[in-house]
């Protein structure tokens, strides 16, 4: 049930959306993001937005993939709810993308 001033916690299905569509697009993310990493951020923005409806603010990411690692870092900007609910996201990262991905929470 929500509050009075509204529910703050992350969309769990739009969270196994954005993984399953990531998966997806996992190759166009690699061989783009070094390019058009302008593009690749946009498009992952689109996707992460919906897991944190809540937040009003930009969500902010970073994405880099070189010589077969990638790295996903999430901030959370000092926020309790991005903080716990990043750490859930970094939690749901399927193990197909574990193997050569790391989920990084920073501030």
């Amino acid at each position: 049930m929500f509050g009075l001033f509204g529910k703050k916690a992350m969309d769990i299905e739009a969270s196994k959306a954005f993984w399953n569509w990531f998966v997806q697009k996992e190759e166009w993310i690699k061989e783009t993001v070094n390019t058009d990493g302008m593009r690749v951020v946009g498009a992952v923005d689109a996707q992460l937005k919906p897991v944190f409806s809540y937040f009003k603010g930009e969500i902010e990411f970073q994405l880099g993939y070189n010589d077969g690692t990638g790295e996903f870092f999430f901030f959370h900007l000092g926020d309790p709810n991005l903080l716990r609910d990043g750490k859930t996201l970094g939690d749901m990262m399927p193990d197909e993308l574990r193997e050569h991905w790391t989920f990084i929470l920073e501030a």
